[in-house]
């Protein structure tokens, strides 16, 4: 069994895969290209990602997971066969266990389709387990969950954030904001075709966030390409990080004013822990520039942040995957 349990988070973004004994093994972008009424897959992960806004009509590039939970079920089976035969090759995993991290509020509708990918797909594993996210994501930071011990965890991924108290094992409190680094990227895009009548692609919006975006005023430019409505050409155009602050500045706010509510919904005694501890801050998308500054600005507490932010789910995962009695606490098992 030690060489066939597996934990995996399926960003919206990327996959993250942890192979128990071994770490992790696979990074692979969470995206589909299908053909067809049938939706029959032509490409999956980075193969499926270059043909991402560069596909004729006749072929579909799909993203099947939507702020942290399933959107396009056909799809998600078809990467979820695609997963078994890039790790195990393998689509029927026969014998293997899985444990897969969600966001903590997830409904019974949105666990049972991660049911149904697992019995509607060619797969047979022996055992499939949900691990609430927060959970995960505490472990992945090298924290004790188990003891009487606040922690406020700020995860914030390519299409949510997520902001988590945790105490003796448990979710105390946590709130879902349908915002992320995603969010950014069509800001940005809607803001160019608005204002330049120019005509760029999210993946040229994500390269201009990753230059440009920050929590506080900055300097910057960048010279992007995209097409000119007007000319109906192909040209170029240069953006500066003044314009483009005003376009994400709200959404930090509300993400630190969200904590700040978290906290007050949070017991005294908890709270006094999480005012020596501080912040935890994860996620894909917890790079950007002075937001761990801006949280501790609007919280007054000390913000800590870790190299491998994006990894920290997958790292908890792992680590249960390594702990089977532990993570028997934590996982609730699909039928």
């Amino acid at each position: 069994m030690a060489q066939k349990t597996y934990g995996i988070d399926f960003g919206t973004d990327t996959i993250k895969i942890y192979k128990k004994g071994q770490g992790i093994i696979l990074l692979e972008k969470n995206v589909v290209s299908t053909v067809g009424k049938e939706r029959r897959p032509v490409a999956i992960g980075e193969e499926a990602f270059e043909m991402f806004e560069k596909v004729p009509p006749s072929i579909n590039v799909s993203f099947p997971l939507s702020h942290g939970v399933v959107s396009k079920i056909d799809d998600m089976i078809a990467l979820w066969s695609f997963m078994g035969s890039k790790i195990a090759r393998s689509r029927r995993m026969k014998g293997f266990q899985f444990y897969i991290a969600v966001p903590a509020d997830i409904t019974e509708v949105e666990k049972h389709a991660y049911s149904r990918i697992v019995s509607e797909s060619d797969s047979k594993p022996k055992k499939v387990c949900l691990i609430d996210k927060p959970i995960a994501d505490a472990y992945g930071l090298g924290l004790d969950v188990e003891k009487a011990n606040g922690i406020l965890i700020v995860n914030i991924g390519a299409d949510t954030t997520e902001i988590s108290v945790l105490s003796l094992g448990g979710i105390v409190v946590s709130r879902l904001l349908p915002y992320g680094g995603k969010y950014f990227d069509d800001q940005i895009k809607n803001y160019i075709r608005k204002q330049y009548n120019f005509v760029i692609g999210l993946k040229t919006a994500e390269q201009i966030k990753k230059k440009l975006v920050s929590a506080f005023p900055t300097d910057g430019e960048i010279e992007v390409m995209g097409r000119d409505v007007v000319k109906g050409l192909p040209g170029k155009l240069n953006i500066n990080a003044a314009e483009i602050f005003p376009l994400v500045n709200d959404v930090f706010y509300e993400i630190a004013v969200s904590v700040k509510t978290i906290l007050e919904r949070t017991p005294h005694e908890i709270s006094h822990d999480i005012v020596h501890n501080g912040v935890y801050l994860t996620g894909g998308s917890s790079w950007i520039s002075g937001l761990d500054q801006l949280i501790a600005n609007e919280t007054f507490l000390k913000v800590n942040t870790t190299r491998n932010a994006q990894k920290t789910v997958v790292t908890g995962l792992g680590y249960l995957a390594e702990h089977p009695k532990l993570a028997a606490k934590y996982a609730i098992e699909l039928k």
